[in-house]
Parts: C-alpha cells; structure tokens; sequence
C-alpha cells in the first residue's frame, strides 16, 4: 500500500495544476443549469427586450435584404422594401445568433433557446479564455480560478448571461479572446494568433477597443523608445571609438 502510494503521488502532483481549469469549467457548466425557462422571454427588464431585438435583426440578416441589420422589413407603396435600420453593433454577433437559429424553422422558442445556449457558451469560452490569460499574466492558475471566479459570479454576470445581446456578453468573450491574444503575444506567441483575435472580437463588439488602443500605444510607445535609447547608445559607442581612434 505504502508503495502504491509513492508511485501514484508523481501523477497525482503532475494533475494537480488542471484542479483549477477542472473547478472553472464544472461552474461554467452549472450556468447552464440554473436559470428560467430558456425558450420563453422570462425576463422583463432589458435582458428580454435587447434579446427580442438581437433575434429580430438575426432572423431578417439574409442576401434577399442586402445582409442589412434591420429591426423591421416592410412593403412601401411602389412594392420595394423598407427598412429600420439598426446597425450600431459589428455584424459578427448577429451572424453567429444567425447559424445558431437556422435549422429550427418557424419554431420561435427553439430558436430562443438555441441563442441563449449560444450565448452561454460563449459566457463560458469568455472565463476560459480570461482564466488562461490571467493564470500566464500572474504565474497562478489558483490566482486565475480566483480572478475569474469573483468576476464571473457576480449578480449582474449571471443575470444576464443567457441575454442574446452583442453589448453584453457577446461584447465580452470579444474583450477576453482578444486579451488573451495580447498575454499572449507579450510571452512571444506571435502576431498572426493576436491578429487573428482581435479581428474575431472586432466582428463581436466595440468595446475591445478600450484594450487593443492602450496595448498599441504602450507597445508601439515601448518599442519607438527602445528604439531611440539603442540609437543613442550605438552613436555614443561610435563617438567613443572615434576619439580612442584619434588618440
């Protein structure tokens, strides 16, 4: 027994680091658990209505109208098509809501439940992808499980992770996927991976910007006085051998 023990305490210390990713993904998997009657607008603040709309502008996103976001399409007197545009989010998150509804027809709660379950995925993929970065940022994946924890639990998380919403949750598994990209580019995982994020949050939602313009600035800032100070310090080593030159 005692044996036994001492080669099964290697593995177990070598699986001990997923406890916190294996803890982070039974909670994100109870999300989809808890909660009202999926098919069925059970809310009745904002929650419901922003979702009514994102549905509304995904069900009428079709080449027949152009792929226009439009709340409402309808017949003027001449028999061409009017519209109430509605465009003040990417066209990404309602594409996605799109896929996600097609094959279920003229069923509306299928399709309403189809989007929520689509939206709480993304809810989990957005504390995945925090979770990642943060445990690479900080060195700790329990720092991380505690990060993302505290974040992902609040009232307001929860109340509103199932709203099919681009300024919501959409907006943020945006916002994580690209900070991921970033910690990871700053550990030299390359620019294509950063790139190809930050276009995916882009097509999601607006609200990245308040990343990626910082980490640009800072970047391009740190790299252009990196720059200057090794400019300076060759033209100081050229300006020292020149004069032991003369001399």
């Amino acid at each position: 027994m005692f044996s036994f023990a001492l080669r099964i305490r290697p593995r177990l210390a070598a699986r001990r680091g997923w406890i916190p990713l294996a803890i982070l993904t039974a909670a994100m998997a109870s999300a989809f658990a808890l909660g009202g009657d999926r098919g069925y607008f059970y809310r009745g603040d904002i929650h419901s209505e922003a979702s009514r709309r994102t549905l509304a502008i995904a069900e009428l996103l079709s080449p027949s109208h152009g792929f226009r976001l439009t709340r409402s399409v309808w017949r003027d007197a001449d028999g061409g098509f009017e519209y109430d545009p509605y465009s003040r989010f990417p066209i990404g998150g309602y594409a996605l809501v799109k896929l996600a509804i097609l094959p279920f027809g003229s069923d509306l709660a299928a399709k309403l439940l189809a989007a929520r379950v689509l939206t709480l995925a993304m809810f989990g993929g957005a504390a995945l992808f925090a979770y990642l970065a943060i445990a690479q940022a900080a060195g700790g994946r329990w720092i991380a499980l505690a990060a993302v924890s505290l974040a992902f639990s609040g009232l307001f998380a929860l109340h509103y992770a199932d709203a099919v919403f681009n300024e919501g949750v959409m907006d943020l598994f945006g916002a994580a996927l690209a900070f991921h990209g970033m910690v990871e580019f700053a550990r030299g995982g390359g620019f294509r991976q950063l790139a190809v994020k930050t276009c995916a949050a882009l097509l999601l939602g607006w609200h990245v910007y308040a990343l990626i313009l910082p980490f640009a600035v800072l970047g391009f800032g740190g790299a252009a006085v990196a720059a200057a100070r090794g400019a300076a310090a060759s033209g100081g080593l050229t300006a020292a051998a020149r004069a032991a030159g003369v001399s």
